[in-house]
Formats: structure tokens, C-alpha cells, sequence
């Protein structure tokens, strides 16, 4: 009996891993180029020493170099002569909300194409059940007292996630599992109340070459991170009163350094402008980088 509840459950773990990815895959990166944005080509950064793939953002520089200010997120990228590293940061409350409870899709672009041939579907989209970051509804709508707790709890509980187009590592996995094909992904809010998402995928999946040589430096790849808004249903946003959380700063969260590691975006709740501070939570999001591979 033990054994049959057992099965039972993984196969409903594997059903739900599978129904996330679909979804996932239907708000992804899929078309690049029709984003209504032009990419310039950006110069590639050397990784000296490998990124610990750990939530943890003192392995990158401060502050990110990239920043996206619609989706509110920075990001980086960087490889050595073995792997591509990918890492996004937000320290915007709404959009931790939007990642953690709707799910994101991070695509790797290796040729220039508008379809991408990799992704990374994590974390997954769960339960949108919001209760326990917000008290109020409408006007009255405000950031829960425990807002900093209940969603370093909910991204500690992202523990699944999936992959697409990688040889011999394609479909559900869990965060703790050492894949065959090299790739690992990890997610946290740090110390300063920003989300930090990191992952590594090795040459190996992406290029079929385990190492790449001076000569790939001239290959151009393009990441792309995109973020799935609520839907509205009552067609409008009205205008909460103002958040009783200082919003962690907004993108301004401080790292172990005691620097700034994203751009400063201030509270929304204090804004003076017609828009909805809320208006974001509903506003799905494509940022994408288009860059060279460095060589040391």
C-alpha cells in the first residue's frame, strides 16, 4: 500500500510539473523579434572564476550591468570557457509577486533565429492565491505585515522547475537534483529583500562542445526573461491606498557589500501619478539581451 500511494503521488507531481511547463511555454520567449524592440549587440563579460549557483548575488558585479525599467528587473550574463552563466534580480515587490505566483521563462537564442531553442521554465507557476502578501481589496489593497516573511517562504518553496530543447535534459526536474547535461538553477530573496535568480548551462547542451575556443567568441546568443502578468478581471485597476511596507527599497536593495545592486525605483505607494501602483501586477513582460561570447 505504501509503495502504490507513493507512485500515486509522484505521478501526480509529474502531471503538475507538466501542466506548469505548458503553461509556461505558452508565455515565453517565443517571439523575440516582434517584441516591438531593437537589441543592440552587447559586448560579452569573461567569467575569471566560476558563479556558485546559490541565490546568492555576490558573485556578480554590483551593480547589474543590464535594467530592464517597464519589467522593473536587472540582469547579467557572463561565460567562462565551459558555460554561460544567467542571473535577474528584482527588488519590485509586484514583480517578486508576478515571478514567484505566475511563474518566469528564461529562452536561450543561439541563432539569431525568432524562436528560441532553450528554456528554462522556473519557477513554475503555482496557486494564485495572494492572501498571504495582501490585506484589502480595491482602494484599500496593501502589502500584508508580513509581506518580507510569506514571500521569502513562498520563493523557498519554488523547488521545481523544467527544461526545453536541451539534449538529454528535457522535461521536470527538482532544484536539488544534479542534472546529466550540467544545468543548475537556484532562486532566494536575500538579506536586502531582493530576488535573485541564477543559473548555469554548459556549452556542452547549447553549442554540443564542451569547451568553446577563441573562434566562438565571434557567435552572438540571445537570453530572454519573461514574466506572466495576473489577469484582471474587473477590466480596471483602482488605486490602492499607499503600501504600509517601504517596498524593500524598491530596485535599491543594498548586497553584502553595502552597494546598490539594482537601479532605485522608490515606493510605489507614494506615487503621485494616475497610474495604478498596482497597474504592474497585471503587465506581462519580455527583457531580452543580445550579446557576443567573450573570450579571455
Amino acid at each position: 500500500m505504501f509503495i502504490l500511494q507513493t507512485m500515486l503521488r509522484r505521478k501526480k507531481v509529474i502531471r503538475i510539473v507538466a501542466f506548469a511547463a505548458l503553461l509556461a511555454t505558452a508565455t515565453g520567449c517565443s517571439t523575440l523579434k516582434r517584441s516591438g524592440k531593437s537589441s543592440p549587440l552587447m559586448p560579452g563579460t569573461w567569467q575569471s572564476t566560476p558563479i556558485v549557483i546559490d541565490g546568492d548575488c555576490t558573485d556578480w558585479p554590483s551593480p547589474y550591468p543590464n535594467y530592464d525599467s517597464k519589467a522593473m528587473v536587472a540582469y547579467a550574463t557572463s561565460n567562462d570557457k565551459e558555460n554561460l552563466y544567467i542571473t535577474m534580480q528584482t527588488g519590485d515587490p509586484l514583480t517578486q509577486v508576478k515571478i514567484l505566483k505566475q511563474g518566469m521563462t528564461v529562452s536561450i537564442d543561439t541563432g539569431g533565429s525568432s524562436v528560441p531553442q532553450y528554456n528554462i521554465h522556473f519557477p513554475l507557476q503555482n496557486e494564485t492565491n495572494l492572501s498571504d502578501l495582501f490585506t484589502g481589496t480595491g482602494e484599500s489593497m496593501q502589502l500584508s505585515r508580513f509581506f518580507d516573511r510569506n514571500i521569502a517562504k513562498t520563493a523557498k518553496d519554488c523547488n521545481q522547475f523544467t527544461l526545453e530543447g536541451f539534449p538529454e535534459c528535457s522535461g521536470g526536474f527538482v532544484v536539488s537534483q544534479t542534472l546529466p547535461c550540467g544545468i543548475s538553477v537556484s532562486l532566494s530573496i536575500d538579506n536586502y529583500k531582493q530576488l535573485v535568480w541564477e543559473a548555469v548551462v554548459p556549452f556542452s547542451v547549447i553549442y554540443n562542445k564542451k569547451q568553446i575556443t577563441a573562434a566562438d567568441a565571434k557567435r552572438d546568443i540571445i537570453v530572454c526573461y519573461s514574466v506572466k502578468g495576473f489577469k484582471n478581471t474587473s477590466g480596471k485597476v483602482a488605486a490602492p491606498a499607499p503600501m504600509n511596507n517601504t517596498m524593500g527599497g524598491g530596485m535599491g536593495g543594498a548586497n553584502n557589500n553595502g552597494r546598490l545592486n539594482s537601479m532605485p525605483m522608490g515606493n510605489p505607494g507614494t506615487s503621485t501619478s494616475t497610474e495604478s501602483p498596482l497597474q504592474h501586477l497585471y503587465e506581462s513582460t519580455k527583457t531580452w539581451k543580445h550579446f557576443l561570447i567573450s573570450w579571455k
